[in-house]
């Protein structure tokens, strides 16, 4: 009954000539469990679990630092999962003892108190390795503000499995601090190239420039993928508060192939279309893909196959 008053009343402020400013006040809506957790085969499995927060308010993340976190694989049992939060982070993570496995479901179920209990899973995939790479620098161009862009071109093969797969790549260069007191340097960052090729016709731009692929057009074969790596920056240095000591090494181009889960792939590509239409004030909604029952975010595996390739000049 309350709610028809209120749609009643919306209504008649919409269709009335009258000036008058009303405000109605509706509940917020109950807030549900987020769990967040990218798994790979590298290191031992983690996620954060949180609070969501309401639309349009400017709140603090909410940790549920207290949440009891149970971790299956293939249905088995594992172990708990144990909160921790160093001091440069500014979120805490729930750890594991446990290193996912290729071809593994691992499924975590999440009680806190006051809150639905929630379920979510997800296998991790098998690696797929580059087996063959090349990169030439073809192109520096100068600007009249002194900024540069460098640009290389590439080409790296894997062999697609039979099944459905599910892609993103990368190109990056690393870029390093020196120590000019002691002669030393010690890796920072990467810096991620603009990547443009005409082998991936219908693939979505994701984040760090990778470019998000499923293998629909070249299921079960060997495919090649060759195109620019592009990076704009400034000549051999990055400037962070005036500090000139970041050095761009361009004599190498690392490139990274994820092979996503399905679920990953599906947040994946929600999330690039809320990017791409995100300065269009007339698109659609995006809803984010979730796996998580009961709750909100994403739960899902990911194997990462790296190649550095030594630039040819």
């Amino acid at each position: 009954m309350k709610q028809n008053f209120a749609i009643a009343l919306l209504a008649s402020l919409l269709f009335s000539s009258c000036d008058k400013l009303f405000v109605i006040d509706i509940p917020d809506a109950d807030q549900l469990v987020v769990v967040n957790s990218f798994f790979n085969g590298d290191e031992e499995l983690s996620l954060t679990v949180t609070k969501s927060m309401q639309p349009q308010q400017n709140e603090e993340v909410v940790e549920l630092k207290d949440a009891i976190v149970a971790l299956f694989r293939d249905n088995t049992f594992v172990e708990n999962l144990s909160y921790y939060k160093s001091p440069v982070d500014s979120l805490g993570r729930f750890y594991s003892s446990t290193i996912p496995v290729s071809g593994s479901t691992y499924k975590v179920e999440v009680e806190a108190e006051h809150q639905s209990k929630v379920i979510t899973q997800s296998e991790l995939p098998s690696m797929v390795d580059i087996v063959m790479d090349k990169a030439i620098w073809v192109k520096w161009i100068t600007a009249e503000d002194s900024a540069f862009t460098i640009r290389y071109f590439f080409e790296i093969a894997f062999n697609d499995p039979p099944e459905d797969n599910f892609y993103y790549i990368t190109a990056s260069v690393p870029v390093y601090k020196l120590d000019t007191i002691n002669n030393t340097s010690r890796f920072e960052a990467w810096q991620y190239a603009e990547i443009v090729t005409g082998e991936l016709p219908n693939h979505e731009l994701y984040i760090n420039n990778a470019l998000l692929f499923k293998d629909a057009n070249f299921n079960a074969s060997l495919k090649k993928i060759t195109g620019t790596a592009t990076m704009y920056s400034i000549p051999d240095h990055f400037i962070y508060n005036e500090d000139k000591s970041f050095v761009l090494d361009k004599s190498m181009l690392h490139m990274e192939l994820h092979s996503l889960s399905k679920d990953a792939f599906n947040f994946c590509s929600s999330y690039a279309k809320k990017l791409a239409t995100q300065d269009d004030v007339y698109s659609e909604p995006t809803v984010i893909y979730t796996n998580v029952e009961n709750g909100l975010g994403v739960f899902a595996g990911e194997s990462i196959a790296k190649k550095d390739i030594l630039i040819h000049y």
